[in-house]
């Protein structure tokens, strides 16, 4: 059989296994300040299943039919307790992607006027601010977590060279930390405006 290969040159890359993948997204909401902008942070509430008492940015998972940036709007509204009217999309940033649940996130930056605090309860214990010029100045405690492979039962270890003496690479991701005060800002929520912060710093 005969091949054209012209089409490959129209091809836009995806990611495999993207569609398999879980997807969520979140706002960095940004709030104008006499001195700036802060960011604002969510204490997720002691009650809720995922994470709790954790501090994340508001956001969540991507519904069917509906685009990431519609979907993080619309968690932000319903854990804010605003409407979309208060936010303005500045644009998608750098996304966090893999881990060892396959979560993609798909962060964009908001400024987010007339806000007066309000959060809903059933999601979010408290919501604070840190100033983005902290981000700028401080850099991330960085951490190490090494997860092993382990197959399944019944995996075709016949079939590989090396069978169940196999070489498995260790699984090693970098965990950041930042400290401001009493919040404690770590993990994918501390990746994400880590690299929010160089954007800053490559532009100036």
């Amino acid at each position: 059989m005969k091949h054209d290969l012209n089409f490959l040159k129209q091809h836009k890359a995806t990611v495999i296994g993207l569609p398999e993948s879980r997807k969520a997204a979140v706002c960095i909401p940004l709030i104008q300040t006499e001195d700036g902008y802060d960011i604002l942070f969510e204490v997720r509430a002691a009650s809720i299943a995922s994470q709790p008492g954790d501090i994340c940015l508001p956001g969540g998972s991507v519904e069917e039919g509906e685009t990431t940036r519609e979907a993080a709007l619309r968690e932000t509204c319903e854990e804010l307790l605003i409407c979309s009217e208060q936010m303005e999309v500045l644009g998608l940033m750098d996304l966090f992607g893999g881990g060892t649940g396959r979560l993609y996130v798909y962060p964009y930056a908001v400024v987010l006027r007339e806000y007066g605090g309000t959060f809903s309860t059933d999601e979010v214990e408290q919501v604070f601010c840190v100033p983005l010029d902290f981000f700028l100045n401080t850099e991330p405690e960085v951490y190490h977590t090494v997860m092993n492979v382990i197959p399944e039962e019944g995996f075709p270890f016949e079939r590989i060279h090396g069978g169940r003496d196999y070489g498995w690479r260790e699984r090693r991701e970098e965990i950041l930390f930042y400290q401001y005060g009493e919040y404690t800002i770590w993990g994918m929520t501390a990746k994400i405006i880590h690299a929010f912060a160089k954007l800053f710093l490559l532009s100036s």
